[in-house]
C-alpha cells in the first residue's frame, strides 16, 4: 500500500506544480487531494518520499526543495483550488493543504480548503458513504468551474 499510496500522493504534487507554473495555460482550476505542496517541510531522511524525488534530503537541497514545493509557486493570476485533505493523515500531514490554502489566499486566489476529519492517506479510516462525499464535493466544485 505504502508504494502505492506514495505514487498518489506524487501525482496530487504535480499536479498542484503545474496549476502554479507560470507557462502553464490559464485553468478554470485545480484539485488537489492530499497533496505535498511544501517540501522544505517535510521528511529530511536521505530515504523520505521528497528525498527520492529531489535526489537528497530537502536539507540537503532547499533551493531545490522550494523550487519544488507549490507553496513557493504561488502567484497572483493563480486559478482557484480545492484542496482536499485527511487530518488523520499520517503520510501527507494535512498541514500541506493548510499552508498552500493560507498562500493561495493572501495571493488573492480563490481557494476552497476541505479537511476530512478520521480520514487518513488515499481516504483510509473512512466509511464508503464518506468517501462517496469526498467525490461528490469534488465533481461539484468542478462542475461549478467546467459547466
Amino acid at each position: 500500500m505504502r508504494a502505492s499510496a506514495l505514487r498518489r500522493a506524487a501525482d496530487q504534487h504535480l499536479a498542484a506544480l503545474l496549476a502554479l507554473s507560470p507557462g502553464t495555460p490559464p485553468l478554470r482550476g485545480a484539485v488537489a487531494w492530499y497533496a505535498p505542496s511544501d517540501l522544505a517541510r517535510q521528511g529530511d531522511g536521505a530515504s523520505s518520499p521528497e528525498a527520492l524525488l529531489l535526489g537528497a534530503a530537502p536539507a540537503d537541497v532547499p533551493d531545490l526543495a522550494r523550487e519544488a514545493s507549490p507553496v513557493a509557486q504561488v502567484r497572483p493570476g493563480a486559478p482557484p483550488f480545492l484542496l482536499v485533505h485527511g487530518e488523520e493523515d499520517s503520510m501527507v500531514d494535512c498541514d500541506h493543504s493548510r499552508r498552500l490554502a493560507a498562500r493561495l489566499g493572501e495571493a488573492g486566489t480563490e481557494v476552497d480548503l476541505c479537511t476530512v476529519p478520521g480520514a487518513e492517506h488515499v481516504w483510509h479510516g473512512l466509511s464508503d458513504d464518506q468517501v462517496h462525499d469526498v467525490f461528490g464535493r469534488t465533481l461539484r466544485w468542478i462542475q461549478q468551474r467546467v459547466g
